[in-house]
């Protein structure tokens, strides 16, 4: 047995690796020959890295800026215009004993109906969806027919069809039929044009023309329906709306610039943040948002916003105005109003970012009408077209950083496939870095298992670091990139793990020297290239 020393595995990693050694063992007496094939793979770290990518924008100048845009709330007509589940039953006996004749009418109906719909006061409406579902029982000895309608139900087209279900059952039989609402027109006023909130129906039980003569004697049931509108969902609503207030929320929705970030601290130099609040209702509203926070779920800390001309401050947003456009054109014109947060109106909005959000959340409260019924019964609303507030953030990238840690998960192969009776002593890995970027950087490196879960570490002391850019002191752009060399010393068990390991997690922390550090802006060219070698001792028998 011999030992061969000093044999080199170069394998060359950045945020994505891949790499391969393969090692070949030809027995030539009396010594064993072994071949080592190692590709190379250069790989670069830029903002990217950092930063979720589709967030990040180049400004002409080549800086770099944060983009963020999204809807924090949206409220919808079902909001403000809620149909409730609503039942009709029909039980009637026969006062008296009398003999009917096929074809005969034993029962006539018709009536209108306050529909519950609380304060609100619909005049008009077009349903989108919904059913009417009719149920029916006949306990007479002979079939008969049912003929309901909802005469202020119609569906406007070639032939306007008045929502109506007919129907034969047959003695002793009971019978559901369930019929779609999807596009039928809604007359809410009444048979005299004047009120609101009315279904006006009629029902007809007639002796089928097939049937045997029928003697009903008194107390014989003649009828026995159930009708109920189901789901009820408008796709536009006329009317008075009512002076209502909702609550929205405490709530979160998601903020995923900083998901890669995930330690560390960050002062941003400055940033711009638009609310933008549309109000798509033909309807005014107060709103009164009581909280806009910043939350941080790494570190569990929450930042509320503290703009006294947004939070707690009453916001009146006017009414749309119609259109009358068909779809797909927009049938409203948005009434919009924007509120700009920065460093000037809100004095800890920094502090509000800085905290690297993962979720922001809110609370409001939205009161429609709050005048009254100023549009004489006009309120209007369209599916699709609501009251939202939207969030657009805007972060130039000129920053502090202080042990700002981004973690990324690399795939890597130090054994191939190699021979098994190969055995690794000790080595050392080597990491050779050019940093473009103007901070320094610290590596840690762990080693996953096959289930991805963290075993074990390789210890990179804290005095070996990465060093910063050289910065021109005019212009702040880093005006020279830096070369450092890190190493890793490892003892056999550590040697065979990293053989051992498929993939392993890079934790790279950034920082911008002490205090008081300068604020630096971040260019899109700027980069960190990494490139590691390993030196291994090991034996051949």
């Amino acid at each position: 047995m011999r030992i061969h020393r000093s044999k080199i595995v170069t394998v060359i990693f950045g945020l994505i690796v891949s790499g391969c050694i393969f090692i070949s063992c030809h027995k030539q007496s009396p010594s064993w020959d072994v071949g080592i094939l190692a590709p190379v793979v250069n790989a670069s770290m830029s903002i990217n890295n950092i930063i979720s990518s589709p967030y990040i924008k180049n400004n002409p100048d080549s800086t770099v800026s944060l983009v963020f845009t999204d809807s924090l709330y949206n409220l919808n007509i079902d909001t403000i215009v809620t149909i409730p589940d609503t039942v009709l039953d029909y039980f009637e006996t026969s006062p008296f004993g009398t003999a009917v004749s096929p074809g005969q009418e034993m029962f006539y109906s018709k009536q209108t109906t306050l529909y519950p719909i609380g304060s609100v006061e619909l005049t008009k409406g077009t349903l989108q969806s919904g059913f009417l579902i009719f149920k029916v029982y006949n306990p007479l000895p002979q079939p008969i027919d049912y003929y309901y309608k909802v005469l202020n139900v119609i569906r406007y087209g070639t032939h306007n069809d008045t929502l109506q279900v007919d129907t034969l059952i047959k003695a002793g039989d009971s019978l559901t039929i369930q019929k779609s609402l999807n596009g039928y027109s809604v007359d809410f006023t009444g048979p005299m044009h004047n009120g609101y909130n009315d279904i006006t129906t009629s029902i007809q039980v007639v002796l089928d023309p097939s049937a045997m003569p029928l003697n009903v004697t008194s107390g014989d049931t003649l009828v026995f329906a159930h009708v109920s509108f189901s789901n009820v969902i408008p796709y536009y609503a006329k009317g008075y709306f009512g002076t209502t207030t909702k609550a929205f929320g405490p709530q979160n929705e998601a903020f995923p610039i900083f998901n890669k970030i995930t330690a560390g601290t960050l002062n941003l130099q400055n940033v711009s943040v638009n609310l933008t609040l549309v109000n798509g209702f033909g309807v005014d509203a107060t709103l009164n948002l009581s909280q806009l926070s910043s939350y941080n779920s790494r570190t569990n800390t929450t930042v509320n916003l503290t703009d006294a001309g947004v939070i707690n401050s009453p916001i009146h947003v006017n009414r749309a105005t119609p259109t009358n456009n068909a779809p797909p054109a927009s049938p409203v014109n948005p009434s919009v109003l924007s509120f700009a947060i920065n460093p000037t109106t809100s004095p800890n909005i920094l502090q509000w970012l800085d905290n690297m959000p993962t979720a922001v959340g809110y609370a409001l409260n939205v009161t429609t009408d709050p005048l009254g019924n100023v549009s004489g019964s006009n309120d209007f609303a369209y599916y699709g077209y609501g009251i939202s507030a939207n969030i657009n953030v805007n972060i130039p990238l000129s920053l502090i950083a202080n042990n700002l840690t981004l973690a990324d998960t690399l795939a890597v192969n130090f054994a191939g496939s190699g021979s098994t009776n190969q055995h690794v002593k000790s080595g050392t890995l080597t990491i050779y870095a050019t940093n473009g970027f103007p901070f320094s950087a610290g590596l840690q490196l762990y080693l996953l298992n096959k289930n991805n879960a963290i075993y074990d570490s390789l210890f990179i002391p804290a005095s070996q670091t990465i060093t910063a850019g050289v910065v021109n002191a005019v212009t702040g752009i880093v005006a020279s990139p830096q070369s450092s060399v890190l190493n890793i010393s490892l003892d056999a068990a550590h040697t065979q793990e990293l053989f051992n390991t498929k993939n392993i997690i890079l934790h790279a922390r950034f920082n911008m020297g002490s205090l008081p550090a300068t604020y630096r802006k971040i260019y899109d060219y700027y980069q960190l290239n990494l490139k590691l070698v390993g030196n291994f001792d090991y034996q051949v028998n």
